[in-house]
């Protein structure tokens, strides 16, 4: 019963809605996680509370032991840096800040004594499993080193510092409590768990140094003031290496007699003793020659170490620049020595503007290789799941096969203008669109259909499905910059052969889109078919129209001829009835006019 208290109280505050896409897949680590049964009435109130006290352990995997480190590690600072300030500074003893420091000395060692029985719970691996009985959780910490130190970190000695207060009336400096800082051990494992967990661990370990370097001042400067207060000669002597006189000739407090003046001037010479930086007092007392001789030492050793880890951080923080500004110099070089046009050679240069504006500056490959394939997909599928979920093809795969085939995604990106495939090539290869933008295009250049994210294309010719075989049915150019998944045809195969009955289910997935992508482009056709059926039939009506035109005028032209005729044949008979009848003149006269 590992937290139990702890996640009984966030299942019922917030509930996560499962991913369907995600439980399909089953990695197994949401199997083992069992729903809590809500606590009937007999076990409410305390006996609730005891039963979790009793079977509590740490999971030092766990984030409630991360914030329990967390705040163990804030009383161990405060130790740290207050504890030196008090012995060197009688100022701090007195007053309110004696009321406030005793009130937060209690705090810090009922937080040293919880985590020293907090301690005797933390649960530890044994063949891979987390151990959860208390009896061997207790041995094992018993038999350890922390557990001595921990025991002689929370001896009761801000009572016995009480007690030497009450008596007597001189200060008596808090010494004692100097025990407290064995408790260090847990400080380290805070700042080791916080550099495992933090998105940025370089930056981490830069604040971790720079912290360390203060408190190594700090102490320092402590020190310094401490023995100069503690080791002094008579005023006619006194060395001008230790901290100058608090009290004027006329006896009046100077301004070096103020807390913050002598922690100011304290801190200021430890900083320029330990970097070496500046003119100092030469040391006029033995003491004084071993003492700076000690903190030259240290200082040399702190410089070096300081000068060496910001050397390491700044170089790891520009490896990756650094090893991607080599890879294009290397480019630059070699596409001047083959005379590679400029403009070819400004297209590449933004392609790495690109990668490095995208972080995409380093292989998958080479982040994940250190994983167990168990691991690598998993984090292949949450990395990837926002693009594969928008996948109709892998809808109705079954998990192995999936997490068999999202290994072998390859990222690769086009630039604008490039063709992904053209139509007619051989299909090695199918590509999900991850981000950006495609068309497909036809042969004259025109955009039949565009592709953005999710989509996927080339499953044709890598299954087969079509009539085409493994050729390339369409042209696929990219708009914009395209961040594209490419899976290749062995991959597939390999995979295939493993899961022989989901070939099945890609090709009826891919017909399937075959159809509807072929069901726009038939209507499409059945238009312009019926466009050019019905301009041929207009075609044809205008040119029946046309000869019928024509019969009728011939018609008309051979009418005309024959009323010509007829005409003349009129004319040649009434001149021979006038030669047979000649008294008939007038009759024949408006016989004719009435024919006219």
């Amino acid at each position: 019963m590992v937290g139990h208290f702890w996640e009984l109280t966030t299942q019922t505050s917030y509930r996560q809605e499962p991913d369907e896409f995600l439980q399909r897949l089953n990695f197994g680590a949401a199997a083992d996680i069992k729903e809590n049964k809500p606590l009937s009435t007999k076990d409410k109130g305390w006996n609730c509370l005891i039963n979790f006290f009793c079977h509590f352990v740490f999971d030092p995997f766990s984030d409630i032991y991360y914030y329990w480190l967390s705040i163990i590690s804030l009383a161990v600072l405060y130790n740290f840096i207050i504890i030196p300030a008090r012995v060197a500074f009688n100022e701090l003893e007195q007053g309110d800040f004696f009321t406030t420091w005793m009130v937060i000395d209690i705090l810090a060692d009922v937080l040293y004594v919880l985590d020293f029985f907090a301690s005797f719970r933390i649960g530890f691996l044994e063949r891979g499993l987390l151990v959860t009985d208390t009896a061997q959780l207790s041995k094992k910490y018993m038999k350890s080193m922390a557990f001595y130190i921990d025991i002689f970190s929370i001896l009761p000695t801000q009572i016995i510092y009480a007690f030497a207060l009450s008596h007597t009336t001189k200060f008596v400096p808090p010494l004692i409590r100097l025990s407290k800082f064995f408790k260090f051990h847990r400080l380290v494992a805070w700042n080791d768990r916080t550099e495992c967990r933090t998105s940025v661990p370089t930056l981490w370990r830069v604040v971790t140094l720079f912290t360390i370097m203060l408190m190594v001042m700090h102490w320092n400067a402590c020190l310094y003031y401490f023995v100069s207060t503690t080791v002094i000669s008579p005023k006619e002597n006194r060395s001008s290496f230790i901290y100058p006189p608090e009290i004027d000739d006329e006896g009046n407090p100077n301004k070096f007699a103020s807390t913050a003046m002598k922690y100011a001037v304290s801190l200021y010479w430890s900083t320029q003793t330990m970097t070496t930086i500046g003119e100092m007092e030469q040391p006029e007392e033995l003491w004084e020659y071993v003492y700076m001789t000690i903190i030259f030492l240290i200082g040399v050793m702190i410089f070096a170490s300081v000068v060496g880890s910001i050397g390491n951080i700044i170089t790891n923080l520009r490896a990756n620049r650094s090893v991607f500004q080599d890879r294009l110099d290397h480019l630059k070089e070699y596409m001047g020595y083959r005379n590679v046009g400029k403009d070819l050679q400004n297209r590449i240069i933004r392609w790495f503007d690109y990668l490095w504006a995208q972080n995409h500056t380093f292989e998958e490959e080479d982040v994940l290789k250190y994983l167990p394939d168990k691991l690598q997909a998993e984090m292949a599928i949450h990395v990837h799941l926002a693009t594969l979920k928008q996948v109709e093809l892998f809808q109705n795969c079954e998990s192995g096969f999936l997490i068999a085939l999202v290994l072998k995604l390859k990222h690769q990106v086009y630039s604008p203008g490039d063709y992904v495939c053209r139509k007619g090539d051989i299909g090695r290869e199918m590509f999900i669109v991850k981000q950006g933008m495609l068309q497909v295009t036809a042969d004259d250049g025109r955009a039949l259909a565009t592709l953005s994210d999710g989509s996927y294309f080339g499953e044709i010719s890598l299954l087969n499905v079509g009539k085409n075989g493994n050729r390339r049915t369409a042209n696929v150019r990219s708009v914009g910059y395209s961040d594209l998944f490419c899976l290749r045809k062995e991959d597939l195969l390999h995979a295939l052969n493993d899961y022989p009955e989901m070939r099945e289910v890609l090709k009826e997935a891919a017909r399937q889109k075959l159809a509807r992508d072929a069901k726009p482009q038939q209507d499409e056709e059945n238009t312009e078919n019926e466009r050019r059926i019905s301009f041929t039939n207009s075609v044809e009506l205008a040119d029946t129209l046309g000869k019928r035109l024509e019969d009728l005028e011939k018609l008309v032209l051979t009418l005309a001829q024959e009323i010509k005729t007829t005409n003349k044949s009129v004319v040649s008979l009434q001149k021979q009835l006038t030669k047979v009848y000649p008294n008939s003149k007038d009759s024949s006269s408006s016989s004719s006019d009435s024919d006219s």
